[in-house]
Parts: structure tokens; sequence; C-alpha cells
């Protein structure tokens, strides 16, 4: 197979060294996200959530503040397919923190309506929980360390977002949607 080259003209697949890089670090991902997900979990099971729900609330504040979003916009953004965001909604709206309404001007198509009780996550003791645990999980680096891993990740997520195309819209100021809810 040929190499593939990125953009600035480095081959993707010419190191030995690079790739093996490469693949450590794609399986160290998943490893993280099992651990964060079952910490999230854990932290958000006295609100009934899941961290898949949550992730979907985040989205939803952050990149749809004071609109409802559809169900296929909301799934641009949180990275999955229409139905199971609607899935994952549907269980947000069992919940109260969402309601599924038609659009007003297509009733083809369905929008997510954010509720009062996602005011939960700017309640005092929710936000001191919130910056405890990301102060946890975060506690083997230092600030500086962090703010560059924040870099690093909104970078790689405009090239991952899609197989041969950056995430739509993503930006330096926040490409995973993930600073709504613990902000």
């Amino acid at each position: 197979m040929a190499a593939r080259t990125l953009d600035r003209g480095t081959a993707r697949t010419a190191d030995p060294d690079l790739l093996a890089a490469r693949a450590e670090l794609f399986g160290s991902i998943f490893v993280v996200v099992q651990h964060l997900t079952r910490r999230a979990d854990a932290e958000l099971a006295e609100m009934d959530l899941t961290t898949r729900q949550w992730l979907l609330l985040a989205v939803l504040t952050k990149w749809f503040p004071g609109r409802d979003a559809s169900l296929t916009e909301a799934a641009e953004r949180y990275g999955s397919s229409r139905q199971n965001v609607k899935q994952i909604a549907v269980g947000l709206e069992e919940r109260g923190f969402l309601r599924l309404v038609p659009d007003p001007s297509d009733g083809r198509t369905t929008r997510l309506r954010l509720t009062g009780k996602v005011a939960a996550f700017d309640e005092p003791a929710s936000v001191a929980r919130q910056a405890a645990m990301l102060a946890d999980v975060t506690a083997g680096l230092t600030p500086e360390e962090t703010l560059a891993l924040r870099d690093l990740v909104v970078r790689w997520l405009a090239g991952v977002g899609a197989p041969g195309g950056p995430v739509a819209g993503a930006s330096r100021a926040g490409a995973s949607g993930t600073e709504g809810v613990t902000q």
C-alpha cells in the first residue's frame, strides 16, 4: 500500500516508530474513555443520567444556545447517527431534561427543546462537584499541560470528525461540544 500524505507533505505511514506511537495512542484513548465514562457515570448517577446523555445536553447547551436544535444538527455535533441521538434524547425526555418537539415550519423535522431541569448543572453544589471531578481526572497534568492537551485534542477532533474531513465548524475555542454543561 502506498504511503498517504498529510496536507503538510509528511508521510502518514512511512516511519515505523510513528506508526507504533499512533497505534499506542489510538488504543490508549479508548482506555482513557473507559475510565472517564465509568467515573462520569458514577458522578451522574444521582441525577439518573449516563455520560452519553450528559454529553448530548452539553452539545445542545454549547452549540445551540437559545434555540432548539434539530436531531440532525445535534447528531452532527455529537458525532453520532441521528437514530442514536434520538434514542439518547428519548431517555432525556423521560427524565425531564428535554422535549422532542415537531418543527413548526416542517413537521418532518424533530427539534430538541431543553427544559428548566438542565439548570441543575448550574447550581453551586453541582458546579463544585463538576470542578472537583475535572480537577481529579486531570490531576496528573500541570495547568500548562492541561491547556496544551486541550489544544491538541481540539486540533485532533477537527481531523477525525468525518472520514477524509474536519468536523464541521470545529474551532480552537471548543470543537468537543462538552464545555456547555461543565462551565
